[in-house]
């Protein structure tokens, strides 16, 4: 076939999931990987045809090899996520090694695993603040509004040291940035409030610094000279959002996937007083929902071979978390939910190699408390209207439902 048969046979990329099954990935690109074919290209929406890529290795190859792929969305020809994706704004996810590695390495650094772990009690007494507000109040509730929305951002909100007051404005602003129907002047007029909330947010902890995030990067980051100012503007608003999106829609498609599994939620229950128990039950929630569902966007910047393509050199790639991490050949009956599952923590639902989600060790301590807590607390928690009346929002960068309506 040539490329450029297959370049007319492109399909238009499409989020949409299958009304029969809303946790899934799009039913068409499963199809793709499932095939004798599951590499080809995708019409996106300025009219360009990324490649697809739908396979664990091929995937991996993609997002960790940054001389091959680069993740730089100012290069000509980057498979860009919408029309007001591209800003003057340049953060260090939008870099490559060796220019990248001082910026992972600092976030690797004030967000490692320990740090997160010591915040462990914490997260705990928001985790059950907010569900003793939620149990006080209506029955049914809406699961997002009352515990799913709030509980990701009064965790980022001590992490960071956003004030309490701020930090509806803030991820308000965040939401416009993630979908992907927002115009070029929504996003525009978004991210420039977005930076300028950041910059008023760095000023203060200029003035009146305390132990949090945004505190020690301004004294181990910017007073160390491994990144300017406005440098630490653009990553406190690119990190601050993509994670709340994140853990506000594994919390409640968590929710949504363990009440259609009762024997697994069961499970939890059971276990969720066990460590061990829960840290892989997580993992593997976060394979079967791997949320992000625009993938990892890359660009070739030389000519190379991968899954039996020759990819040239200015082609872009759309590399898919939720499918990859759905792969049969690494994922024995993938379309199956089990928290006992040994390989689950193989998943790719937070990226791989040097763009790895940096706040990976954030996420899974929030949410291990949230999985281990919320259940045990709520075991008759069940959806208060049919699952087909939820209203899930497919024109995101992070697949959300957008309420959830509950009851106990």
């Amino acid at each position: 076939m040539t490329e450029n048969t297959v370049a007319e046979q492109a399909p238009e990329w499409s989020p949409e999931r299958s009304k029969d099954d809303r946790i899934a990935p799009p039913p068409h690109y499963v199809d793709i990987q499932r095939s004798s074919e599951p590499m080809r290209r995708v019409r996106i929406w300025d009219g360009s045809e990324p490649w697809l890529v739908t396979k664990y290795e091929e995937y991996r190859q993609v997002a960790a090899d940054d001389k091959r792929f680069s993740a730089d969305k100012a290069r000509p020809g980057f498979p860009l996520k919408n029309a007001g994706y591209v800003s003057k704004n340049r953060s260090f996810l939008q870099m490559d090694d060796p220019e990248h590695l001082p910026y992972r390495r600092m976030w690797a650094k004030h967000l490692s695993a320990p740090r997160m772990e010591a915040l462990r009690p914490r997260f705990q007494e928001i985790v059950d603040e907010a569900l003793d507000r939620m149990l006080a109040g209506p029955n049914p509730t809406d699961l997002v509004e009352a515990f799913a929305l709030p509980v990701p951002a009064l965790i980022l909100g001590e992490v960071f040291g956003i004030p309490a007051a701020d930090r509806e404005r803030f991820l308000d602003l965040a939401s416009t940035m993630s979908s992907s129907s927002s115009t070029s002047e929504d996003t525009a007029n978004a991210m420039k409030e977005l930076l300028e909330y950041s910059e008023e947010l760095i000023s203060l902890k200029e003035s009146e610094p305390h132990d949090d995030l945004v505190s020690r990067f301004l004294e181990d980051g910017v007073g160390g000279g491994v990144m300017t100012r406005q440098e630490l503007v653009n990553s406190v608003v690119g990190l601050v959002t993509a994670a709340h999106d994140t853990s506000l829609s594994l919390i409640a498609l968590g929710t949504l996937a363990l009440l259609r599994n009762p024997d697994q939620l069961q499970a939890l229950i059971d276990n969720s007083d066990d460590p061990k128990f829960v840290a892989n039950a997580t993992e593997e929630l976060l394979r079967y929902i791997a949320p992000t569902q625009t993938g990892r966007r890359r660009i070739a910047v030389v000519d190379t071979e991968l899954g039996g393509h020759q990819i040239k050199a200015g082609d872009g790639l759309i590399a898919l978390d939720n499918v990859s991490s759905r792969d049969p050949d690494k994922f024995p009956d993938p379309d199956r939910l089990d928290l006992t599952r040994p390989e689950a923590r193989r998943h790719n639902a937070l990226g791989f190699g040097t763009h790895q989600c940096a706040g990976q060790s954030l996420a899974r301590v929030e949410l291990q408390v949230v999985f281990s807590t919320l259940y045990k607390r709520i075991p008759t928690l069940r959806l208060a209207v049919p699952e087909e009346e939820l209203p899930f929002r497919e024109d995101t960068i992070v697949y959300v439902v957008d309420a959830m309506p509950v009851t106990w």
